[in-house]
């Protein structure tokens, strides 16, 4: 008999998404809620932009190690942060977005984006000349997985998503940097080390490619292992959406392909990142994520909702996680904020309340 060596939260924590899988809703997520928003004037997880609209938090809300170091905040106030998160029966998932290790000497240096040379992912593993610098990267997130505890001195679970959207190059780990075989390697050592020499217990582990997803073997290209997994994601965003475009069918397809691969791995899955991307510019800025007017498909999430629910592999979506609201041009669920009110919260807002969403309790 297989002894499961997780710690009773973490195993807790996938029971609640295996319920979630099984039942008539899907989980609400969204990136950083707790501690960046547009409409939030506290930064502790008191506030979101979700929770002062519709009076809620997210059901899952996701971090990153950015906030470590001072890109996305600071490791210190983001541990009070997930604490006050937890409090409130939020689910948490930590992302990560590693920077080139060749660059910067010995220290680490700020997110960089695209920029993918120097052979990195090889260099990382043992016997690497940037190995120990991996290491210090790793203890970090040991230090904030410890530093998260409950009020009973518990650690508190977390899913954490390490090296997603792995088939894309826009990523130093992605398959023009590094091979798949280099790839599974470094992901499971990443997992191991963790688990076997800092003794971190208390995490779910997440792969989670980027889509749409044509077949399973394309999915399961880079797959490190059930020993490894614990949540099939997919990572996916309409660019430039319009009524009319095959996206929402790319959902529904690539999930059907994600829900045969969980269903014979005994996994549950989930959409780990999403969201609609103007990427336009007007007089007023450039928008990544919503517009603030204007948008083309204004009823986005209601969409999403009926487009999930009309079959059954949509269905058993363990969540769905939109991304971040960084700033007035940068963000991808609707807010209210003084004299303001975006033109897709009355969407948000029956999205949220439907039956077949479900917020934190």
């Amino acid at each position: 008999m297989k002894i499961d060596i997780r710690e009773p939260l973490a195993i807790s924590l996938l029971e609640r998404l295996e319920d979630a899988s099984y039942s008539d809703y899907i989980l609400f997520g969204h990136q950083n809620a707790g501690h960046i928003g547009v409409s939030i004037t506290a930064k502790d997880g008191t506030q979101s932009d979700v929770k002062n609209l519709v009076g809620k938090h997210p059901a899952v809300v996701g971090v990153d190690t950015l906030s470590f170091w001072g890109y996305e905040g600071k490791m210190d106030d983001l541990i009070k942060v997930v604490k006050q998160l937890h409090k409130e029966g939020v689910i948490i998932t930590l992302s990560s977005h590693m920077p080139n290790f060749s660059l910067g000497g010995k220290e680490f240096i700020d997110y960089t984006p695209n920029m993918t040379d120097g052979n990195v992912g090889e260099r990382l593993l043992p016997g690497g000349d940037l190995n120990s610098k991996f290491l210090k990267f790793l203890n970090a997130i040991a230090e904030f997985v410890n530093g998260c505890i409950d009020i009973n001195g518990e650690r508190i679970p977390m899913i954490f998503r390490p090296f997603h959207e792995s088939n894309g190059d826009w990523f130093w780990w992605g398959p023009k940097h590094m091979s798949d075989e280099s790839f599974v390697t470094l992901f499971r050592y990443t997992i191991d080390y963790l688990r076997n020499v800092k003794g971190i217990r208390s995490l779910l582990y997440s792969y989670s490619p980027n889509g749409p997803i044509d077949s399973m073997s394309q999915y399961m290209k880079r797959y490190p292992g059930d020993e490894y997994v614990d949540v099939l994601g997919l990572d996916m965003y309409w660019d430039r959406p319009q009524y009319g475009d095959p996206f929402l069918g790319q959902i529904l397809t690539s999930l059907e392909i994600i829900s045969d691969v969980a269903a014979s791995h005994g996994k549950v899955y989930a959409i780990t990142e999403i969201g609609i991307r103007t990427l336009d510019s007007s007089s007023a800025g450039y928008y990544e994520g919503l517009a603030p007017s204007g948008n083309s498909v204004k009823d986005w999430f209601s969409l999403l909702n009926s487009t999930l629910c009309s079959k059954e592999e949509g269905k058993r979506c363990a969540y769905v996680l939109t991304w971040a609201n960084f700033s007035e041009g940068q963000f991808w669920v609707p807010y209210e904020k003084g004299d303001f009110r975006h033109e897709m919260c009355d969407d948000f807002i029956k999205f949220c309340n439907s039956d077949t969403i479900k917020l934190a309790p």
